[in-house]
């Protein structure tokens, strides 16, 4: 890796990523894949994971806005864009040319975006979102799903619902999600509209269910949906976050350490300056939580992780030096710095974490076994 960005990186193993598509085809059976990859491809770089897939002869992505949607078609990648959440009405029409697909999730706004169709003489591509029990967005009663099919200015390919509590094994929320599941293959089935309903839970914990697509989010980036229950056997992160030594020190018993003073040395301490913060993504509540790994040692954190440092204990572990390599999260190392572990500690998911990877990191993709790209946001 060029030293120019030797301080802190981000690895995506696009190989990994490949290798997932291929257990999720095996998993999902006939399904088409919707690979969703909205907020940066949750932090690992959509573009460069869009391309990877589509080497994979996958056809369809989801994202959230239109703007994620532009995004990957100016980047040049092909299939169709199905955009989840609210676009206002011109916007749409100015973008009909690029094969995006629109969520209607409400009469009135189906109504209205008919109409427009209509008077600039074109169909609106569009799924249908039901609310079969997240009580977010989508519609709720047959009627309703009635109306928008009955709109002639819309083509309304599928309707698709999202799972509240998929990645839980309770029966409690077992049953719950096979409630909406009856839901949506009730409402959508007879009408002869195709249908999506499997996230990453429904694809792992539910793969019996009917649908024609699946849409896999973070499983396919090799995290858990629910970091108590295991992956399929063949599903590997593709993701660490990684950083360096910069600065050695050694403090006197009784010398405070960080922001607050809230780490004291009880020994004659060695510590390490990572070049790496919570603007980084590393999140600040792991502060006195957590430890990195340093040519395979653990090196619990010393005092509050800083914005763009954090200090850590390396008086156990011999011969460190600047330059060293720090892993920050990842799943390939024994000693627990997975991102779900991390997650837990905080009382979050892994999700937040790895969306929250700053927009300095840059990020360094493997391929074929080797650093092709280095994609820098900033």
């Amino acid at each position: 890796m060029n030293n120019f960005y030797w301080r802190t990186w981000a690895r995506i193993n696009l190989d990994v990523l490949k290798r997932n598509i291929a257990k999720i085809r095996e998993i999902s059976g006939d399904k088409e894949i919707i690979a969703v990859v909205k907020a940066n491809a949750y932090g690992h770089g959509d573009i460069q994971c869009a391309k990877a897939l589509n080497q994979c002869e996958i056809k369809h992505f989801a994202v959230s806005n239109l703007w994620e949607a532009q995004r990957l078609k100016s980047e040049g990648i092909s299939g169709d864009v199905l955009i989840f959440g609210y676009c206002e009405i011109p916007l749409i029409t100015e973008n009909l040319d690029k094969n995006f697909i629109f969520t209607v999730g409400d009469v009135e706004y189906a109504k209205r975006l008919s109409d427009v169709a209509l008077e600039n003489n074109v169909i609106i591509p569009v799924h249908i979102k039901i609310d079969t029990g997240m009580s977010r967005v989508g519609i709720t009663t047959e009627k309703q799903l009635d109306y928008i099919l009955s709109l002639p200015g819309l083509d309304c390919r599928a309707g698709y619902t999202h799972f509240a509590v998929s990645d839980s094994l309770d029966p409690k929320d077992m049953e719950f999600t096979e409630c909406q599941q009856r839901k949506i293959i009730e409402m959508c089935r007879g009408r002869g509209l195709k249908t999506h309903s499997q996230n990453s839970g429904g694809i792992i914990y539910h793969g019996d269910f009917e649908g024609d697509f699946v849409r896999a989010g973070i499983v396919m980036y090799g995290q858990k949906p629910d970091s108590r229950f295991p992956l399929p056997d063949g599903i590997e992160p593709i993701f660490e976050l990684c950083s360096v030594v910069s600065q050695l020190k050694t403090i006197c018993p009784g010398d405070t350490v960080s922001y607050g003073r809230t780490f004291t040395a009880s020994r004659e301490t060695k510590i390490a300056l990572v070049s790496c913060g919570y603007a980084d993504g590393f999140n600040r509540r792991l502060s006195a939580n957590w430890s990195v790994m340093i040519n395979g040692k653990s090196a619990p954190i010393c005092g509050r992780i800083c914005m763009d440092q954090t200090l850590v204990d390396v008086t156990d572990i011999p011969d460190v030096k600047v330059g060293d390599v720090v892993t920050i999260y990842s799943n390939a190392i024994e000693g627990g710095c997975s991102v779900e572990e991390a997650a837990n500690r905080v009382g979050t998911i892994g999700y937040e974490l790895l969306c929250a990877i700053g927009t300095r990191v840059p990020r360094i993709y493997i391929e074929d076994g080797k650093e092709t790209e280095i994609q820098r946001y900033i």
